[in-house]
């Protein structure tokens, strides 16, 4: 399973802890002021895990660093309220979305061949 493989599943399913979340809690209510930042999590999770290969890695790149960046916020708002222990269930999710991006952008880097992408060359000869 390539790395891509495992982050398009990934966000699927962090999606669907998402969505099991929004279905089972009381999370969707007006004064949760992290319902629409995690709906949106979970529609973007899902879309960049549906793009194409070529346009795939960097947007689930996007998407996991946002995603980390909500969560983290969510879980320092349980600490700030002196009730970390109900926020730690993030931390799976924050460090899923961390570590997958690392892989992902390892491989935007290393390119499909595992070596390091270099910077075209250009043609024209060099002058003196």
């Amino acid at each position: 399973m390539t790395a891509l493989s495992t982050a398009r599943l990934v966000a699927a399913i962090l999606a669907a802890v998402m969505t099991v979340y929004f279905l089972v809690t009381d999370a969707v209510r007006a004064d949760n002021p992290f319902l629409v930042p995690d709906l949106l999590l979970s529609v973007l999770l899902v879309v960049t895990a549906s793009l194409p290969a070529r346009w795939a890695a960097p947007a689930l790149v996007f998407a996991f660093g946002l995603a980390a960046g909500v969560w983290t916020v969510s879980l320092s708002h349980y600490a700030v309220r002196g009730e970390l222990v109900d926020g730690l269930d993030h931390l799976p999710l924050i460090g899923a979305c961390v570590i997958l991006s690392l892989f992902l952008v390892r491989g935007l880097v290393r390119g499909p061949a595992g070596r390091p992408v270099e910077a075209p060359r250009s043609s024209s000869p060099v002058r003196p």
